[in-house]
């Protein structure tokens, strides 16, 4: 799957709104059949996304679908619609993910098609190695900190000091199995600077891509999660003087009054290789 720096959320009942979300540069879009429709249709968004995606066939961005939480009214319901639909869905997303159960329950009805486990509880957060040691192929994790800080009854700041804990289990679990740890939305349209801060901080935890409510956010986190110019251009110079010293039967080596090891040249093998992803979006 290619790089998801972006994960922009739309209703499922908003069909007038699907064209304009994957048109928005957002590397995957997740049509909502949760918490953004109300109970009472939840029969008619489904049907809504089916017909939607079965005509629609060529789209830059992935098409995830988000289902109902285990235990709700809705989930084993939406299991079943998954089982019918024939249009193209690259994965379901399972919110308030407590169990790998649920995980390959949803894997189990969606053969072929990712699931992206929604961390967004305090027993999701604890037990997310656990959560995520199912047989489901899991391209990424999305930590939820708007439920989170509900569930503890804590508000959520700018700062986001009481989001580290969390925030650094989700990126931990996530590297277990090698998937992409996704940082939560944030809510406030009104404060761009503060959505640059929070994915600047979510970047530094290890986050590889932050979700999005509006397609006005998605430019500003593809640029955090992106490799600038001279990101590149030192990766480059690293990956050139590990060549050169490899050659030379050098194992570590010095660079401008630095040692260069094996895991500095890792990260910088990262920021080319994402960069060369992104030449082909």
């Amino acid at each position: 799957m290619a790089p998801l720096r972006s994960i922009l959320f739309v209703p499922g009942t908003r069909a007038d709104r699907f064209a304009k979300a994957f048109a928005s540069g957002a590397d995957a879009v997740v049509i909502d059949l949760e918490d953004a429709v109300e109970a009472g249709r939840k029969a008619e968004a489904r049907r809504r996304v089916a017909d939607w995606l079965t005509a629609t066939s060529t789209l830059r961005a992935s098409r995830f679908v988000r289902v109902n939480a285990p235990g709700s009214p809705w989930f084993d319901d939406d299991l079943a619609w998954l089982a019918t639909v024939t249009a193209n869905i690259d994965a379901v997303v399972v919110p308030k993910a407590e169990t790998a159960s649920a995980l390959d329950r949803a894997a189990g009805v969606a053969p072929g098609r990712r699931v992206v486990p929604l961390l967004e509880t305090a027993r999701g957060i604890v037990d997310a190695v656990a959560i995520l040691s199912t047989n489901a192929e899991i391209p990424a994790v999305l930590f939820g900190a708007e439920d989170f800080t509900a569930g503890l009854g804590i508000p959520r700041t700018l700062d986001g000091e009481e989001l580290l804990v969390a925030r650094s289990n989700v990126v931990l679990a996530a590297a277990t199995i090698g998937a992409d740890p996704i940082d939560a939305v944030w809510v406030d349209l009104s404060a761009p600077d503060g959505l640059r801060k929070d994915a600047m901080r979510a970047k530094a935890l290890g986050f590889r891509g932050k979700m999005a409510i509006h397609p006005d956010q998605i430019a500003a986190i593809n640029a955090v999660f992106s490799p600038s110019a001279d990101e590149i251009a030192a990766a480059r110079r690293l990956v050139e003087a590990d060549d050169r010293a490899r050659a030379a039967g050098e194992g570590a080596f010095r660079l401008d009054d630095r040692m260069v090891d094996a895991p500095v040249i890792k990260r910088a093998r990262r920021v080319l290789g994402l960069a060369d992803s992104l030449k082909t979006r």
